[in-house]
């Protein structure tokens, strides 16, 4: 016990937290999600109560107590024994601040809106075997996974609860669902990538396990495989400390990037995986519901906003959405004339990916000792991407219009003159080529860090 308990409090010799932190608590750890559920018990109106006015005040209390114990966690804390649990702390403070802030006061006094229960009814459906191959469905779980056995077809809709809770024990869960709900899914703050279609598949425990050791596993361990042996042969440097990324080779450093990408993506993977296998025997509780992480498969994404919709597990999209999409799209609409009507695409994309770059470059922040020019990597990413995206976007709708204005005869239509044969090969060069270059920022950010040294085992 004594062994493991000098584990846990002994610092790495590669970790570089905010200085004057201190090592996470237990108290710190569990105080602040504690106090948003107490609050959150509260947050549904109470009916005929007498003594509203003072409930919603010690509501709005307990709230801003939750937030300012979630935005202190990464400025006051850290995770002695690992570099990538204290980038973790980071992003779940201002994640859990940011959350709190938008459930209590943002869309209650601003949109006048309280979350309600959407309960997702699932009907079987006939399908012949194989039949899912060759029609719209290519994009399920089970294609997305290489899954074959015990699927079973159904049709999704969903309803809306009509009124919020008001029972204690019916308030007790609900406060409990949505406070785990980081996507929204099973209430009103879903985004619209939890859900692209009605028509899918019902994964079983035994689907995602075979998942786990088909798909996740063999990426995920290769991905670490690559990382070992690039720090080892040409990172590690004697002392224990880590080589700038930037004395890589080129190609190496592609493959680097390349070998994060796949971990992170691999890592969520299972992560979101597991907790659906543990959590599916309270099915049909909302709790038991784990909708697809990645909607799509990596080899029929074309662009880089295909990548950043479907094939990313936008985790955070509801903090993007609110600190991010809407303000950008305001200021658009406040500078171009616009009206609310009227769509606002280059606000939308660069706002959400400047909130992003915020997020992640704030999580690199506090482990590269406090430095800003050291944790800006992750914004130049999120960047690059974000101005990728609008590129895109202009190059197609002129490709669009010079391809119809120069159809190659009268009777072809629109559909046809829009697309040629190597479109998507352009399209899958391109949003690979700007996710690997652009990738080499947050690379060089991690190697700087200690993050791919902790990856490595080193």
């Amino acid at each position: 016990m004594d062994q493991i308990f000098a584990t846990l409090t002994a610092s790495r010799p590669d970790l570089k937290p905010i200085p004057g932190t201190t090592p996470l608590t237990p108290l710190a750890a569990v105080l602040p999600p504690l106090t948003y559920y107490l609050a959150l018990i509260l947050l549904p109106p109470f009916p005929d109560q007498p003594n509203q006015k003072l409930i919603s005040i010690f509501r709005s209390v307990l709230a801003l107590i939750a937030g300012s114990l979630f935005f202190r966690l990464p400025l006051e804390y850290h995770v002695p024994f690992s570099v990538g649990l204290t980038y973790q702390l980071a992003l779940v403070g201002l994640y859990g601040g940011c959350r709190v802030l938008d459930a209590f006061f943002i869309s209650p006094y601003l949109f006048g809106h309280i979350p309600r229960r959407v309960k997702y009814h699932q009907e079987p459906r006939s399908e012949t075997p194989g039949a899912w191959r060759n029609r719209a469905l290519s994009n399920s779980y089970f294609n997305l996974h290489f899954l074959q056995p015990r699927k079973v077809a159904v049709t999704e809709t969903a309803t809306t609860d009509e009124g919020l809770p008001e029972s204690w024990k019916d308030r007790a869960s609900w406060a409990l669902e949505l406070e785990l709900a980081m996507r929204g899914a099973g209430f009103t703050w879903t985004s619209a990538d939890v859900r692209h279609t009605k028509r899918t598949w019902t994964p079983t425990a035994w689907d995602r396990v075979h998942s786990i050791l088909l798909h996740v596993l063999p990426v995920l361990s290769a991905s670490l495989a690559i990382i070992r042996f690039i720090y080892v042969r040409d990172l590690k440097e004697e002392g224990g400390l880590s080589l700038p990324f930037d004395g890589l080779s080129f190609p190496k450093q592609m493959l680097l990037t390349a070998a994060l990408g796949g971990f992170l993506m691999t890592a969520f993977s299972l992560g979101h995986s597991m907790f659906a296998i543990i959590l599916a025997p309270l099915k049909p509780h909302p709790l038991s519901y784990f909708p697809p992480l990645y909607t799509t498969r990596i080899w029929d994404l074309t662009s880089v906003r295909s990548f950043w919709s479907y094939g990313w597990h936008r985790l955070f999209s509801r903090l993007f959405l609110v600190y991010g999409v809407w303000p950008g799209e305001w200021i658009e609409r406040k500078i171009t004339g616009k009206s609310a009507d009227e769509a606002a695409d280059v606000g939308k994309v660069l706002g959400g990916f400047v909130s992003s770059a915020f997020v992640h470059s704030f999580a690199a922040y506090t482990v590269v000792g406090g430095t800003v020019g050291d944790a800006l990597g992750e914004a130049e990413f999120f960047a690059g991407c974000g101005v990728a995206v609008v590129a895109e976007e202009i190059v197609k709708r002129s490709m669009l219009r010079l391809r119809r204005r120069h159809k190659h005869n009268a009777n072809e239509d629109k559909a046809n003159c829009s697309e040629r044969w190597y479109d998507g090969v352009v399209g899958r060069v391109w949003w690979i080529s700007v996710l690997l270059y652009n990738g080499r920022h947050f690379a060089r950010g991690w190697v700087k860090a200690g993050l791919v040294r902790e990856m490595a085992g080193a």
